[in-house]
């Protein structure tokens, strides 16, 4: 039984080829931000280096985060072409899990930037503290009240020695039911977004670039019937000379995005979103304020007029149009393709 084991969660690039649990080859160092350069090439080599075949596999395992956004999506990404393309089951292991000096009592950590830490607590191979977020003020605390805990992980940013970084005895010992993949196309990484607040989120706001296309195609297919494609996105970025795209990222990760046109006198919004977990917390709010900056700097012409269609039913959106001064200025009767009536929302830009 020929296993592969990857994990780009972290600083560390680690992949291991294990035959019925003996390993035969490995690959372990500090890659930080260049797992995406190196991965690919390290899984050839280990597979040249043992004279072994990749369609001898019979099995895969992965991190899924938390950890860095990037490098968690690359693992994962690669873990899975290989399960699909070779039909192996994939397993997935939490990055935290990763960490621990098995059996003994392990606070398992990493740096979540920010001030804050990635935080798991595992006995025995079993979490009692399920993976979080955690200010580090947090952490020092609860590592004050038990001391006799083990520490896991490079904690050089919390001024602590941690276990150093040993994944291959954490890998065999994962490959099992719990964790295994029940459907390889449903993986997701684990972020731990949903512990993000309004006080410690960081978010900022840029040009988009073409790697954020596959995460704004999921927004859109969650927010809006029918959704743009890739392909209508790709012309927005390329093509449209009078478009501009901005990505909201937390930590790495897109969150939301807007998208507008500035013609003459006026600006348009074509889309604007966010996703569910996200709303609320000041994102939409950085978009939209981005094409407003954007329109007061343009310098071909004055842009007067802020405008856009919002379906009749969304009353969040209207309402959220309205907190930013736009008017309802008419209805344009079955403006959507299902029928449904558009409300025409303007904002003049000249007045404030």
């Amino acid at each position: 039984m020929l296993h592969l084991c990857i994990d780009t969660s972290d600083k560390y690039l680690f992949v291991g080829l294990y035959e019925n649990g003996k390993l035969l080859a490995k690959k372990n160092y500090e890659a930080w931000q260049r797992q995406s350069e190196y991965l690919v090439e390290e899984i050839d080599q280990i597979f040249v280096s043992t004279g072994k075949k990749k369609k001898e596999l019979s099995s895969v395992s992965t991190s899924v985060g938390p950890g860095s956004y990037t490098g968690v999506r690359i693992g994962l990404t690669v873990a899975k072409t290989i399960a699909f393309a070779l039909s192996i089951p994939l397993y997935l292991v939490s990055s935290l899990e990763m960490l621990q000096h098995y059996p003994a009592p392990c606070i398992c950590l990493s740096n979540a930037r920010s001030k804050r830490s990635y935080f798991g607590v595992y006995v025995n191979g079993k979490p009692i503290v399920p993976d979080c977020i955690k200010t580090n003020d947090e952490v020092r605390a609860y590592i004050a009240e038990h001391p006799d805990y083990e520490l896991c992980g490079d904690l050089g940013y919390l001024g602590f020695e941690g276990t150093p970084y040993d994944p291959e005895a954490n890998f065999l010992r994962c490959i099992d039911e719990e964790h295994l993949c029940k459907e390889v196309h449903s993986a997701r990484p684990i972020y731990l977004k949903d512990d993000y607040g309004t006080t410690n989120m960081k978010t900022i706001v840029r040009h988009t670039i073409p790697s954020d296309l596959s995460t704004i195609v999921e927004i859109e297919r969650a927010c809006f019937h029918p959704p743009y494609d890739e392909k209508q996105l790709l012309y927005e970025l390329n093509e449209n000379p009078y478009a501009h795209i901005y990505s909201a990222l937390v930590d790495g990760e897109v969150v939301g995005y807007i998208d507008f046109m500035i013609t003459f006198n006026s600006a348009t919004i074509n889309r604007i979103a966010v996703k569910e977990e996200f709303r609320k917390k000041g994102v939409g709010n950085l978009l939209l304020g981005q094409v407003i900056k954007d329109c007061e700097a343009e310098k071909n012409d004055v842009v007067e007029y802020l405008t856009l269609e919002v379906r009749q039913s969304n009353a969040p959106a209207i309402a959220f149009y309205r907190k930013h001064r736009f008017d309802a200025i008419t209805t344009k009767k079955e403006y959507y393709e299902d029928g449904e009536d558009a409300i025409y929302m303007v904002r003049c830009l000249i007045h404030g």
